[in-house]
C-alpha cells in the first residue's frame, strides 16, 4: 500500500481530501495532514510518504517551495499539486520540478481518482526499474568475480575492470573458500557477503560472492597488505560467522593466501582441489589446499576448456563433437586419474549450470540431469558419448534462451521509458544502464515493437499529453515540456503526425 500526506492551509480542504476518494480501494494509506508548508516539511521527513498532495499557496513555506527542497534531495515523493484557477500561472513553475499531476480547485473526485492511478503507476515502474537495476548489479558483481576466479587467462580490459571494481590490488592478501550445500541467488549471496564485511573482527576483509554452479558457490577474500592476515586460524573464524547464515549442512573448502590479482584462478583451483580431496565429506572442519592436493589438477590446455565451454553457452553445437573429442583423446593418455575426469567434467557442468541461472533458466531441472553421472571415467567411450548427448542438449537450450534474454531487454527498456519518458532520452543511456549495446538494443527494439526507439518514444509521449489535454486547463507548451519536448513546435508536429489534428483542437474535443 502506498502512503499519501496532505497539505493545505484550510481545515475544510483537508477534511474533503480526507473523504473524496476511497484511499484504501486506490491501496493508499492516509499517514497525516498539515496546515502550512513548515509542518508538511516536517511531516514528510518524518512518515517518508509515497505521493504529497499540496497547495501551492500556504504559510511560511508555499507549496512550490516544499516541492522546491526535496527536488533537491535524496527522497523524491510523487508531488500532486492544486489551487484555484487565479494561481495557475503560479503553479505552472512547479512543473519544472516534475510534479506528478496539477489539479484545479474545487477537486473533482474522478480528476483525484485519475491523478492518483497516474502517480502510482509511475512509483511501480520506479520500483521495478529499481529493482531490476539492483538485482542485475548484484548479478553483475558476482559474475565478475566468477568470471576472474574461473578463466585462466581473462581478457586484460576485463581484468583491469574487474579488479578496479572489487579494488584488489598487487599486493592485496586473497583467498578463495568454496561452499557446497546451498544453493543460492545473487541478491542472497551480495547479502550475505555484506552481512559479513559488516562485523566488526572482519571489517578489513571484503567477501566478494561469486557462483560455481549447482549447490556450489563461494566467496572471494580481499585483505589489504597492512590487513588481516588469511592463514588457517582467521579462516576457521570466519567460516564459523558465516556457517551461521545457512539454515542447512554446508561443506567449506579454502585455497592459500595468496598476494595479488596473477593468483585468482589459482586461488580458485586450489579451494576446489581442497574440496574434492576432503577425508570426511560429513566433517564440519574446513578442507584446507595441501600441496599434494595439485597432483589431482593438472588442467587440460586452457583455450580448449575455454572454448569447449564458449561452444554450449553460444549455442554452437557444430563445434562441440570435434572439442569433445580432443578433450577425451587427452583423457585416454592416462595423464589424468578417473576420479580427476570425473572432477573435471563435473566443474564444467557447474559453470554451465551457473550460466544457466543467469540467463533465467533452473539449474536444478538441470542438476538432476547431470548429478551424479549415469556412467563413470572408467568406461571412457560411454562417458564420452553421455556427454557429447549431455552437452548438445545444454548448446541448444542456451541458443533458444538467448532469443528469451532478447525479450527481457526490451520490456526493461520499455519500462525505463515509461519512467522517464518525461526527461532527455536517448537509446545509449538506456543501453548504458541495461548494460547492453544500443545498436544491438535499438534492432531488438524494432523487431519488438514495428517501430524504432524514437518512434516508440514519441507514440507514448504524445499518449500521455493526450491525458493532460483532457484532464487539465494546461498550454499547448507547458504540457509540451511536461511529456518530454523542450520545442513546442516539434511537439505540436509530432501530435499531428500521430493524431491527425493539433494539440489544440484535439482540446476542444
Amino acid at each position: 500500500m502506498l502512503k499519501v500526506v496532505f497539505a493545505d492551509d484550510e481545515p475544510l480542504m483537508l477534511e474533503g481530501l480526507r473523504f473524496l476518494v476511497d484511499w484504501e480501494e486506490l491501496d493508499f494509506e492516509v499517514c497525516g495532514e498539515a496546515l502550512d508548508g513548515e509542518d508538511a516539511l516536517q511531516l514528510i521527513h518524518n512518515t517518508r510518504p509515497d505521493v504529497v498532495i499540496t497547495d501551492v499557496r500556504m504559510p511560511v513555506i508555499d507549496g512550490l517551495e516544499l516541492i522546491e527542497k526535496f527536488s533537491e534531495s535524496d527522497f523524491q515523493p510523487k508531488f500532486i499539486i492544486f489551487s484555484g484557477y487565479a494561481d495557475f500561472e503560479y503553479a505552472k513553475k512547479a512543473l519544472k520540478y516534475g510534479v506528478s499531476n496539477y489539479l484545479t480547485k474545487p477537486l473533482d473526485e474522478k480528476e483525484l481518482t485519475e491523478a492518483l492511478q497516474a502517480a502510482a503507476r509511475q512509483i511501480h515502474a520506479e520500483r521495478k526499474l529499481a529493482s531490476r537495476r539492483e538485482a542485475v548489479s548484484a548479478f553483475m558483481q558476482v559474475e565478475t568475480v566468477s568470471r576472474l576466479l574461473m578463466r585462466e587467462n581473462p581478457p586484460e580490459e576485463e581484468l583491469e575492470a574487474g579488479l578496479k571494481a572489487l579494488n584488489i590490488r598487487p599486493d592485496s592478501r586473497i583467498c578463495c573458500v568454496l561452499v557446497r550445500g546451498a544453493s543460492l541467488d545473487s541478491m542472497q549471496l551480495r547479502s550475505q557477503g555484506c552481512a559479513m564485511n559488516a562485523k566488526e573482527q572482519f571489517r578489513n576483509i571484503t567477501a566478494y560472492p561469486f557462483t560455481a554452479g549447482s549447490h556450489k558457490h563461494g566467496y572471494l577474500l580481499v585483505s589489504p597488505q597492512e590487513g588481516p592476515v588469511l592463514d588457517p586460524e582467521m579462516l576457521a573464524s570466519w567460516v564459523h560467522e558465516v556457517r551461521t547464515e545457512y539454515s542447512g549442512p554446508v561443506l567449506f573448502s579454502a585455497s592459500l593466501e595468496h598476494h595479488g590479482a596473477e593468483f585468482l584462478n589459482t586461488a580458485y583451483h586450489e579451494a576446489l582441489a581442497a574440496g574434492l580431496c576432503r577425508p570426511d565429506s560429513g566433517s564440519r572442519d574446513i578442507g584446507f589446499f595441501r600441496k599434494q592436493d595439485k597432483d589431482q589438477m593438472a588442467l587440460l590446455p586452457a583455450g580448449l576448456r575455454k572454448s569447449l565451454l564458449q561452444s554450449v553457452t553460444g549455442g554452437e553445437c557444430d563445434r562441440l563433437s570435434s572439442q569433445l573429442s580432443d578433450v577425451f583423446r587427452i583423457f585416454s593418455a592416462d595423464v589424468a586419474s578417473n576420479a580427476w575426469v570425473d572432477a573435471f567434467l563435473a566443474n564444467i557442468k557447474a559453470e554451465l549450470l551457473r550460466e544457466i541461472g543467469a540467463r533465467g533458466g533452473d539449474p536444478a531441472i538441470w542438476a538432476k540431469k547431470w548429478f551424479p553421472p549415469r556412467v563413470t571415467a572408467c568406461c571412457l567411450p560411454l562417458l564420452q558419448q553421455q556427454t557429447e548427448e549431455e552437452l548438445h542438449e545444454a548448446a541448444e537450450w542456451f541458443a533458444a534462451a538467448d532469443n528469451n534474454r532478447e525479450d527481457e531487454i526490451v520490456s526493461a527498456a520499455m519500462d525505463y521509458v515509461r519512467a522517464h519518458y518525461q526527461e532527455k532520452l536517448k537509446l545509449q543511456d538506456i543501453a548504458k544502464v541495461l548494460h547492453v549495446n544500443s545498436a544491438y538494443l535499438g534492432q531488438r527494439i524494432k523487431k519488438h515493437c514495428g517501430s524504432s526507439f524514437n518512434e516508440f518514444l514519441h507514440e507514448y509521449r504524445i499518449e500521455e499529453a493526450k491525458k493532460l489535454l483532457r484532464r487539465t486547463d494546461m498550454s499547448i507548451s507547458d504540457i509540451s515540456g511536461r511529456v518530454g519536448y523542450s520545442d513546442a513546435d516539434l511537439f505540436a508536429a509530432k501530435f499531428k503526425a500521430l493524431n491527425g489534428v493539433s494539440p489544440s483542437v484535439y482540446k476542444k474535443g
